[in-house]
């Protein structure tokens, strides 16, 4: 779907930079400062110049042709495609995804529609992919060359709140005689007790499902130390089913918990939440985005270094 802006709001569109490869920009309302790095593409956005908070091009470890763009406040978006001099227009295909649902699919370049933009040491071209209503709705695109048809650059434009992650099920693996098997704690509240036998092996921690796993980060603290122990951003998915879903899940091993004591488990969105465009955010705001959950541990056997001792 694509909309038509009047003068006023043609003249009132933030330019932000949405990918890590390409043509960095620095935007302001009137002025773009640019500095070239090699690449072979580049998107750039445009949004309401009232918005505040423009979370955009988060890059994460487990997804490195995936770019995310968080827009709270944000009505419409414009996508615009750079392409070098030298690339192959002709074997570009893009496909745009509302909620999903698609929008356009496997499209060719339009090349009338081209036009040379001169940066301060490369001309490029550049077409606007369309404007699109983002209020309430995530905007995903995808690109891709013919020639390469694996290479799949994804860019996400999430106009929704960010859904705070939920635990699902805490679990304790053990060793049997054929094999292994688990104690569950399912639905847990804000604490949880929990105790490793010397059987024991490893704790896992299962996910709500979402569209947007990759976002989430986790990390375990020692609250008496507030040290972390433990952090990983990537999310297993199998054996853990929710109404034919298969649920993201982590395990980490037993020997993390050098002691008995109070851990917390924190997973939150890897979002830069200073890093964005007309910053105005607070930490009361972003605390709403972040699950916190206690975690008792009780050690059968304790595990002490030499300096503990």
């Amino acid at each position: 779907m694509k909309i038509k802006l009047n003068s006023y709001e043609k003249d009132n569109l933030h330019p932000a930079q949405l990918h890590c490869c390409g043509i960095y920009s620095k935007c302001t309302k009137r002025h773009q400062l640019f500095q070239n790095v090699p690449c072979w593409r580049k998107l750039l956005m445009c949004v309401d110049s009232s918005a505040k908070n423009v979370f955009y091009n988060e890059i994460f470890p487990n997804q490195p042709r995936t770019s995310f763009n968080y827009l709270p406040e944000v009505n419409n978006v414009s996508i615009q495609i750079y392409f070098r001099k030298t690339d192959s227009v002709q074997h570009y295909r893009y496909t745009i995804l509302e909620d999903d649902k698609p929008l356009v699919v496997n499209q060719s370049i339009d090349q009338a529609q081209l036009k040379d933009v001169d940066r301060p040491d490369e001309v490029f071209r550049s077409t606007t992919l369309g404007i699109f209503p983002i209020k309430g709705k995530i905007i995903t695109t995808l690109i891709y060359s013919i020639e390469k048809p694996l290479d799949i650059e994804k860019a996400v434009f999430y106009g929704k709140p960010i859904p705070k992650a939920k635990i699902r099920s805490f679990a304790t693996r053990f060793a049997v005689q054929k094999g292994v098997d688990y104690r569950y704690i399912s639905d847990p509240k804000e604490r949880t007790d929990l105790t490793f036998t010397e059987k024991d092996e490893e704790l896992t921690i299962v996910k709500d499902k979402s569209a947007i796993d990759y976002l989430y980060y986790t990390t375990i603290k020692d609250k008496q130390t507030n040290k972390t122990i433990f952090e990983s951003t990537a999310w297993q998915y199998g054996g853990y089913v929710e109404e034919g879903e298969l649920l993201p899940y982590i395990y980490i091993d037993k020997n993390v918990f050098k002691k008995s004591g109070e851990y917390e488990v924190i997973i939150q969105p890897l979002i830069k939440w200073t890093g964005c465009l007309n910053y105005d955010i607070s930490q009361k705001e972003i605390e709403k985005y972040i699950m916190r959950h206690t975690l008792s541990i009780t050690l059968d056997k304790e595990n002490y270094t030499k300096k503990d001792l």
